[in-house]
């Protein structure tokens, strides 16, 4: 038992076989995410619902959304669309009622309503031949296609004023702040800038209304998803009252203390949510609905009832070795915009270290750290491959452990399985010998994601790391020498870090940057889960929590002496990284997936054509999308410690 009074189960009897009732089921993923490959969350339920016998309808309404969008069809309509509201302001211009703010909406809408929108459409109906197609390779080619996707972006976005909508990476903003229940409701409604809204009508409704579910399941994993996925519930419940709609997913979960305060969530937007892992959650809650069990006894589950808000006192956690095949069929592995199927793949739930004092992925997990055998992850990587024509996988562990990294590329090799990989993993004194990263690279690793965090020793005890600058040293050196790409992510403004330790961080970085392929470098954020924020006296740091900021993930805090740099500082800090020393890592390719394809194409970790380089042959970062270009707050996590969640995994539920 936990003390938050909830209890741990084994699980509920399964219903026999000749007493079963069948559903449809449509499981949703909204927008915002990485539109390189799947998300991992709805082949996970797929494959247990359909496993019970029910009908799943998956849609990964995230790489639907993108490929609408560019097309002749969508941005003509955005045409008028901006038509529309351009008329009555400049009706109100003549009669002299313009205020300021309709004044500056004009001008965006008069400058995008002067593209030419032909061509346009042409330019991005053909950069998704390019992404898909063999001109990928050409990194010219392929700046020139994501440029336009951006270009094609911005002209939406005109219809949409003011909210900016982004191609990659993932910084859409509504002009809502999703932390502030009041702003959420508010957003969910607006026609003027909630592009969800049409998306939703255009894209959703209408195969709602055509397959007829008994349940829709809606998987948001990550803030970014929130207004998306909390727009879709809201409208399917509008126009489908008899649809039981239910959300699940990490941010979801991470929420639960405050979805119980706001009873009107359930009321108006969906009917339950799913909290940690959902795969048996939501085949029990199906159960429910359909009267073969009480909604009560179902773990893992809010819901409103009696008037109020319920939550089951009962969390029942995946047994991972157990859970089938995740089954990927329905959605469009070939749309996604990649030349070459990418599948992600998860052998461990949780994080084996798990003790990072700024990370709060653990939220997620109702447990601890749970694995398969490398035999079992090699047997179902095998039938991935086969059953899907895929050689690419993102294998999306938060942390890879060094033991199950040994074996599986062993036997990766022993049974020659031919395919090309990407994980996160940690530094580790187990990791000094070369012919681990060799035999990992001969396994078909290409690049791999480390959360470095600080090359100051001091500091990473601090945070509960407890790696050494020498061990850190050595695995780059080592994976780069076996031809693996390496990526790494750092923050500073760790509380109590001094200026000159925030600095050799920096000077880490610069020293060993021909071992390291790109970098990421952040800000500290004191996110709500995690070790300093339960205890923030220990970390000599104050949480200033706000009262209209009823939906929080992180909290504003202070230090309670002058020792070590200030938030304010930390960005102040990584401005100047990125304004002075990033030209190195400046890159053109910038996505995960896409450098990775790179190097699984040509073969090696030496890419010089996928960097911007300025007139003299120098790179730089001006004007340039880097892997991830701008300091993004370290500690988020659905995919590797979320600080690393918009750049990397595909969490379950």
């Amino acid at each position: 038992m936990s003390s938050s009074g909830l209890v741990q189960i084994d699980g509920l009897s399964p219903i026999r076989k000749e007493d079963r009732k069948t559903s449809k089921v449509m499981l949703l993923f909204p927008p915002e995410w990485v539109p390189t490959a799947p998300y991992l969350a709805l082949p996970a339920l797929t494959s247990v619902l359909r496993e019970a016998g029910h009908t799943v309808v998956q849609r990964d309404i995230n790489i639907e959304m993108y490929d609408h969008f560019f097309t002749m069809e969508f941005l003509i309509w955005v045409k008028g669309r901006l038509g529309m509201q351009l008329k009555p302001l400049q009706d109100k211009e003549k009669a002299g009622r313009l205020t300021e703010q309709e004044a500056a909406q004009k001008a965006v809408l008069e400058e995008a309503y002067a593209v030419d929108v032909f061509d346009l459409a042409q330019r991005s109906e053909d950069a998704k031949l390019i992404v898909r197609g063999e001109r990928f390779y050409d990194a010219e080619k392929l700046e020139r296609a994501l440029n336009t996707f951006r270009e094609a972006m911005q002209y939406i976005s005109a219809a949409y004023y003011p909210a900016s909508l982004v191609f990659y990476p993932m910084e859409s903003n509504l002009g809502y702040r999703p932390g502030v229940s009041k702003e959420v409701f508010a957003c969910l409604d607006d026609e003027q800038v909630n592009v969800y809204r049409d998306i939703c009508n255009q894209l959703v409704l209408p195969s709602v209304s055509k397959e007829k579910p008994t349940v829709i399941g809606i998987s948001i994993g990550t803030q970014m998803q929130l207004m998306a996925g909390l727009t879709f519930c809201k409208m399917i419940k509008e126009s489908f009252p008899d649809i039981h709609v239910v959300v699940g997913g990490n941010v979801v979960t991470r929420l639960q203390e405050e979805w119980a305060k706001h009873e009107r969530f359930f009321t108006e937007v969906f009917d339950a949510a799913i909290l940690y892992e959902g795969e048996h959650a939501l085949l029990w809650y199906i159960e429910a609905v359909n009267g073969q069990r009480p909604m009560e006894s179902v773990p893992n589950l809010m819901y409103h009832a009696s008037g109020a808000v319920q939550q089951s006192k009962e969390v029942y956690t995946e047994k991972t070795a157990a859970l089938p095949l995740p089954d990927f069929e329905g959605l469009p592995l070939d749309h996604y915009f990649v030349p070459e199927r990418i599948i992600p793949y998860l052998a461990t739930r949780g994080c084996y270290w798990g003790r990072c004092t700024f990370c709060d992925h653990g939220q997620g997990y109702f447990d601890q750290y749970r694995g398969m055998t490398a035999q079992h992850v090699v047997e179902q990587v095998t039938a991935l491959r086969d059953k899907y024509q895929c050689r690419h996988f993102l294998f999306s562990d938060e942390s890879y452990p060094p033991a199950l990294f040994k074996k599986v590329s062993q036997l990766l090799v022993d049974r020659n399985v031919g395919i090309k990989w990407t994980t996160l993993i940690r530094f580790e004194e187990t990791l000094q010998d070369q012919a681990v990263w060799d035999l990992a690279a001969k396994a078909g690793c290409c690049t791999l994601y480390y959360g470095m965090e600080s090359a100051n020793e001091r500091v990473l005890n601090l945070m509960d790391k407890h790696a050494k600058k020498s061990v850190i040293q050595n695995n780059l050196h080592q994976a780069a020498k076996a031809g693996i790409w390496n990526h790494v992510m750092a923050f500073y403004g760790f509380p109590g870090e001094t200026r000159d330790e925030a600095l050799e961080t920096r000077q880490f970085v610069i020293e060993n940057q021909p071992v390291i392929h790109s970098v990421e470098l952040f800000y500290f954020v004191a996110y709500r889960h995690t070790p300093m924020v339960r205890n923030p006296d220990k970390f000599g740091i104050t949480i200033h929590k706000q009262e209209e900021y009823d939906l929080p993930l992180d909290y504003y805090y202070t230090l309670n002496e002058p020792v070590g740099i200030s938030c304010l500082d930390a960005m102040q800090l990584c401005e100047e990284f990125y304004k002075n020393d990033f030209s190195p890592w400046a890159v053109r390719v910038n996505s995960r997936e896409h450098v990775f394809l790179y190097i699984s194409k040509f073969g090696t970790n030496k890419l010089p054509q996928i960097y911007a380089a300025t007139k003299d042959g120098a790179t730089t970062a001006e004007g340039v999308s880097g892997l991830v270009t701008w300091p993004m707050a370290i500690g988020e996590g659905d995919e590797g410690k979320e600080g690393m969640s918009r750049v990397v995994s595909h969490g379950v539920g």
